[in-house]
């Protein structure tokens, strides 16, 4: 067996000893989280639906976030819950007085009967209740926040905007959903050493 070379190890400790000990520049990344009541329409003929939303996010710069929406809605046709788990990525353009922004997602959606829901409330809530429509899909969002106001790393903000979630599988459910939703968040900066 090959022995290493004590000189090569102590160079390789030096050089993580210095880069431990070298100040490093700090740099913010805002955690934000926003709320927002909702309201649209499906693809299926007078079916509309209305619920709220939760986001949850990470973004750095500024500029880019990588966030997570989950939404439950409750839809007239077939009197269901839709229960919405998305993953995805938004860019802002910071303006001043509004931050214009746009994301797009791949989304995870469970889609439940009522009568299932009042049956399971908690198996809803995790999706293993008995006839939820497990679906797949992505989307898009296009909105606006309109900064109201912070002091010491924090911030206020309201938002608004619209989302088209779209679905491959029309065969078990709406083919795409239309939602707008106005709503309220903040952002905590928090400095992170490069």
């Amino acid at each position: 067996m090959a022995r290493r070379s004590p000189r090569g190890t102590g160079a390789g400790g030096a050089l993580a000893l210095a880069c431990l000990l070298c100040p490093r520049a700090a740099r913010a990344v805002e955690v934000g989280a926003d709320a927002a009541p909702s309201a649209g329409a499906s693809t299926w003929r007078g079916d509309l639906v209305a619920g709220g939303q939760l986001r949850l996010a990470a973004r750095f710069a500024r500029v880019i976030a990588v966030d997570f929406v989950g939404w439950e809605m409750f839809g007239s046709v077939d009197r269901r819950a839709n229960t919405g788990l998305t993953l995805g990525a938004t860019g802002f353009l910071p303006l001043g007085r509004v931050t214009p922004f746009a994301r797009l997602f791949v989304l995870h959606q469970h889609e439940e009967g009522w009568v299932s829901v009042t049956h399971q409330p908690m198996g809803t809530l995790f999706g293993i209740g008995a006839g939820i429509r497990h679906r797949a899909g992505g989307g898009a969002t296009l909105g606006v926040e309109v900064p109201m106001g912070g002091q010491r790393g924090r911030s206020w903000h309201l938002s608004g905007g619209a989302t088209t979630a779209w679905f491959p599988d029309a065969v078990i459910g709406p083919a795409a959903y239309f939602v707008g939703f106005f709503g309220v968040g903040g952002n905590l900066e928090l400095r992170v050493a490069e």
